[in-house]
């Protein structure tokens, strides 16, 4: 049954017929080349577990997603869902729902998106009772091709 399955999925993965259309591939001098641009690459991380015990709702987090965080960058985002944990002081292990929210923007454009960030972060804490949102910043320049 094993063998079956094994040559199932060679068959599958390697047969022309089923093969997906091709796409030009990308070489790593296309990212080092002058058609790259540079940018920096921000993560947000949205935990929806209220203080008060409550979550925050999918159609709340799309409002707020819609209202607050499309406008400030309206070229483009992406949005993950996560699976978070952390280690409470009474050394619990809590979990929680979470969203990560990824930024891609010119690093010309630091200093304005900073500033857009920080709204969005500070929006969110207020809007849902959070203590924190975390940011992670990947401050050397990313390669970025479309």
């Amino acid at each position: 049954m094993i063998r079956k399955f094994v040559f199932v999925l060679f068959f599958v993965a390697f047969s022309p017929a089923l093969a997906l259309p091709s796409v030009p591939a990308r070489h790593a001098s296309d990212l080092n080349s002058s058609l790259a641009e540079k940018f920096i690459r921000t993560e947000l991380f949205f935990v929806f577990s209220k203080r008060n015990g409550s979550l925050v709702s999918e159609s709340d987090w799309q409002r707020f997603v819609d209202e607050f965080v499309t406008p400030r960058f309206p070229g483009g985002l992406t949005i993950l869902e996560a699976d978070g944990q952390w280690r409470s002081e009474d050394a619990k292990v809590v979990r929680e729902q979470s969203k990560v929210i990824v930024l891609l923007y010119k690093r010309k454009e630091r200093k304005a998106a900073n500033t857009k960030i920080e709204e969005i972060r500070s929006e969110y804490m207020k809007r849902f009772d959070q203590e924190a949102v975390m940011r992670v910043d990947i401050t050397r320049a990313v390669s970025v091709t479309f």
